[in-house]
């Protein structure tokens, strides 16, 4: 039978070999194993010898050292991420350290801060104290020295409230002297004429502030921003509000031209109030000559000059005097109750002290579909030479701006003023409200064109302006804007002003603050 026989299962069966291998059982078997295993020990071991004593170029070192080699590369890479992993929590920790101390630093920032701003406002609050106490120290001077001539200025002080008065022997009522008076007396604050004021040699920079002329805090930043005292003081009253003869007496103190917008509307009114009571043929028929009479008499009891613009912008129709409103009916009523009032001034002396100024609104903003643009329709409007000493005008950098707008002195002045050389040859010109909005970033650009325009030999005429330095939020066509008129709005628009109010080629001879 041979080795390999065949089973029914179709499986082939292995005969087991009949001679022993050396690691099979067996006694003799067994000293072969011994010497086997004996064997490759030794050889282990001079491979091992070799190896290790052979160059290090030699292919055995270089075969064995790229076999080992991964085994300690990846023992490194471990020790390598156990350091990573130890460093990566110090850094974690000691970011969480850092963390804590920029928040401790921020909290306390925070505070400073606060403090900070409480500080900015109670300053702000002490020079409105100190400007306030400035006019009062003012006023009670020329009170007193207008008391000793017998003109009744205290009275008009002692009915504002803004004095506490006593009664000497003589009678009239006036104020303590404030405490550095010296004992000759006080110095009356010293006014130039009327004259000299409708013609002056000096061109005008006025504000209109929240406060002035009772408080010239925003005043007087203003003036420490762009390097320059302003030398007109403007603020606005009611037709309804007495003659503040502090008002002009502050101004005058501070050495300003007190100009004065009086509206013939109440001082205070509500949206959709019934103003009927002030329209035009109602004042010019007589209903308020009691009251337009004591303004004039107590004008002239306190002998001091002052500029009144009465009713502004009549050529347009957002005020209750404009055309087609409250009853008007357009430019020959408005002459009627501009010159009877004027007549009333004149009656009881009052013109004397007083520079009238007409100053229609701006017209290229006005409707042109309406004729409001046309030189006749703001014609209509002059009282005429007699009774104007200044022509002026309301006009604004402000959206929303037309399509062809330059942001420039020509697009806002220049069609305006063709209009009142026409109209009114020879008069003086001021530029009685205006002011640019920080909207479209086109201001500082703006109020370098006026100072530029203003050193041009065509707008001698030009004697001035008053800036409306409010930030106010109105409505144009549906569409809210605010709009900050201010001069110290923004540092570009600072910056502009000062440079153009320091050129000496314009005509302004202005104090430093």
């Amino acid at each position: 039978m041979s080795d390999h026989t065949s089973s029914r299962y179709g499986e082939t069966l292995i005969t087991p070999l009949k001679t022993g291998a050396f690691w099979s059982t067996g006694k003799r078997n067994t000293r072969r194993t011994a010497m086997g295993a004996t064997a490759i020990v030794v050889l282990l071991a001079l491979i091992s010898m070799i190896v290790w004593l052979s160059p290090s170029d030699s292919p055995v070192r270089k075969l064995v050292g790229d076999a080992v080699k991964p085994i300690s590369t990846n023992q490194q890479l471990k020790t390598e991420k156990s350091n990573l992993l130890s460093q990566l929590v110090s850094m974690k920790s000691t970011m969480s350290t850092q963390t804590a101390k920029l928040t401790s630093q921020q909290t306390q920032l925070n505070a400073a801060l606060g403090k900070a701003k409480a500080l900015q406002a109670s300053l702000s609050k002490a020079k409105a104290a100190e400007s306030k106490a400035e006019g009062q120290v003012a006023s009670y001077k020329s009170q007193l020295a207008a008391g000793s001539h017998g003109s009744g200025v205290s009275s008009s002080i002692a009915s504002s409230g803004d004095a506490t008065t006593t009664t000497p022997a003589s009678g009239v009522t006036t104020a303590p002297p404030p405490a550095t008076t010296k004992p000759n007396g006080p110095v009356a604050v010293q006014t130039p004429s009327l004259a000299s004021i409708i013609n002056p040699t000096s061109r005008y920079f006025g504000l209109y502030t929240d406060q002035s002329p009772f408080s010239f805090s925003d005043s007087n930043e203003v003036a420490s921003d762009v390097g320059a005292e302003p030398n007109v003081s403007g603020y606005f009253q009611g037709f309804d509000a007495p003659f503040r003869a502090d008002a002009v007496q502050s101004s005058w103190a501070k050495g300003e031209l007190p100009m004065m917008t009086w509206e013939t509307q109440p001082s205070v009114n509500t949206p959709g109030q019934d103003l009927t009571a002030y329209s035009l043929a109602n004042i010019t028929k007589g209903n308020f000559d009691a009251y337009i009479t004591a303004y004039a008499k107590a004008i002239v009891a306190n002998g001091q000059p002052m500029a009144i613009r009465l009713d502004q912008e009549m050529n347009a129709n957002w005020y209750p005097w404009g055309n087609g409103t409250n009853g008007n009916t357009g430019g020959p009523e408005f002459v009627a109750m501009w010159q009877h009032v004027h007549d009333i001034f004149q009656a009881q002396g009052a013109n004397n002290l007083v520079a009238w100024v007409w100053a229609p609104n701006r017209v290229n903003n006005l409707s042109a579909t309406s004729g409001f643009q046309e030189e006749s329709y703001t014609k209509s409007f002059y009282p005429g030479t007699n009774y104007v000493d200044w022509v002026g005008m309301s006009a604004y950098l402000r959206p929303p701006y037309s399509s062809g707008e330059t942001y420039s002195f020509d697009h806002t002045f220049t069609l305006t003023l063709k209009q009142l050389r026409d109209i009114a040859p020879g008069k003086k010109i001021i530029l009685a409200e205006i002011g640019a909005s920080e909207i479209g970033g086109q201001k500082s650009k703006w109020i370098t064109d006026l100072f530029q325009n203003l050193s041009l030999p065509a707008n001698s005429d030009i004697i001035g302006f008053d800036w409306f330095n409010h930030t106010v939020t109105s409505s144009t066509s549906g569409i809210q804007y605010t709009n900050d008129w201010r001069i110290n709005s923004s540092s570009s628009s600072i910056a502009a002003f000062k440079a153009g109010i320091a050129r000496k080629d314009i005509g302004y001879d202005l104090g430093t603050p």
